[in-house]
């Protein structure tokens, strides 16, 4: 035992073998050079490092980070980039990891899952695990096939008849949880070897992941939700890089770059897009939703976006930067063409607010400046008299855009 002047951790203790366990095998650190305290919580961030420590991966090969509250330099910093980028965790809301926060039952399963997945080991499960809990109902749904599996393989129990899938850990727990897995998840090692014969289990990392790649942060809860037609790793793809094979997308992909500090700003507009709430629809697809953020991103002449998905919102949300340029010289000629009664007022804000808009409008189709200016007067005074704000846009050199 490593930690032999810890007093709360004597032969005596339930977790005696299991920090012995986790100690030599080196998945832990303790809290001091002589002391586990095995009663201290364990936090989402603690937990990934440890099953980094499991799978041997080198904290070298995974720097940035996916997570705007997971900064560069932290200890835990490259496990929480090493899990994410392999799709083992996923973050909280908004862009964030929460790594502070305790980590629950049920979250503890779905990570260690979503781990089994990578090294191919055993997914089965026995069915009806759940219903053996008096609490068993409470699991969230984007966790019960993974509670059921660990349960199946003894890696979660229950105390007296309920399973708390929302009750949070401590360490002595969690290194009781690697030890039951021990030779479920065996990572190759000589004590730890599958409970049947199969390929020793891969768990070398993939390369690493770039942190500057757009992803949309989705959270297993959220996923779950998604109906079948909505992919968001197929609507980023759409929005970064055009319509592919579905003739129903009407773009070559945004100019716009990633840039995920937007959440956090108020320099930026929000929109709300595809609800995934009640029945599927087409108009909901990650088609669909692509094609309303790529012609926002455009006619708002936005030049930063990033989207989320949250589960209290119930739809993708578009958060983005309306480009700060000046006027064109063609801008400049439209702008003093224009003949409007002094009740309609030139407002930028609407580039924030997802109003009404009308075009394109290029140069040349219209005629020049002259053209356009009757076309927007067109619009402003006959179409909609009752306008008192409007806005030009120019994303594309000679393509011209109207807010109002």
């Amino acid at each position: 035992m490593i930690f032999r002047n810890d007093s709360h951790v004597s032969q005596g203790s339930w977790y005696y073998k299991a920090v012995d366990y986790a100690a030599s095998e080196g998945l832990f650190s303790g809290t001091s050079a002589t002391t586990f305290s095995p009663n201290a919580p364990m936090t989402r961030g603690m937990f990934v490092r440890v099953l980094g420590n499991k799978a041997g991966i080198d904290p070298d090969d995974y720097p940035g980070s996916y997570f705007l509250d997971v900064p560069k330099g932290r200890w835990y910093t490259p496990y929480v980039q090493w899990a994410a980028g392999n799709e083992i965790v996923n973050g909280t809301g908004s862009g964030r990891f929460s790594p502070d926060q305790s980590v629950t039952r049920e979250q503890m399963a779905v990570i260690l899952y979503n781990y089994a997945k990578t090294t191919d080991c055993d997914l089965t499960s026995r069915q009806g695990q759940l219903e053996k809990f008096s609490d068993g109902s409470r699991v969230s749904s984007y966790a019960k096939g993974a509670m059921e599996w660990a349960i199946s393989h003894n890696i979660l129990s229950g105390s007296n008849g309920r399973l708390m899938p929302q009750g949070t850990a401590t360490r002595a727990q969690v290194a009781q949880i690697f030890y039951n897995s021990r030779n479920l998840l065996a990572n190759g090692s000589e004590e730890a070897q599958p409970p049947v014969p199969s390929p020793s289990p891969d768990v070398t990392p993939g390369p690493s992941p770039n942190p500057d790649m757009p992803r949309i942060q989705i959270t297993d809860e959220v996923r779950a939700k998604l109906k079948p037609n909505q992919d968001p790793e197929k609507l980023l793809d759409y929005v970064l890089n055009g319509k592919h094979d579905d003739p129903t997308f009407s773009y070559d992909g945004t100019t716009a770059k990633w840039d995920p500090s937007l959440i956090s700003t108020t320099d930026c507009g929000r929109q709300a897009v595809g609800s995934w709430e009640n029945v599927e629809s087409d108009k909901r697809s990650s088609a669909a939703i692509a094609n309303v953020i790529q012609q926002l991103l455009t006619r708002t002449a936005a030049d930063r976006f990033c989207i989320t998905a949250e589960e209290e919102d119930g739809y993708f949300a578009l958060y983005y930067h309306p480009a700060d340029q000046p006027d064109s010289q063609q801008l400049k000629a439209i702008r003093a063409a224009l003949h409007l009664p002094e009740s309609k007022r030139y407002d930028r804000s609407l580039a924030y607010t997802g109003a009404g808009w009308a075009g394109p409008m290029e140069w040349g189709a219209y005629n020049g400046a002259d053209g356009i200016a009757r076309k927007i007067e067109f619009y402003l005074l006959e179409m909609h008299p009752y306008a008192t704000q409007y806005y030009l846009t120019e994303p594309r050199p000679g393509e011209f855009y109207l807010l109002y």
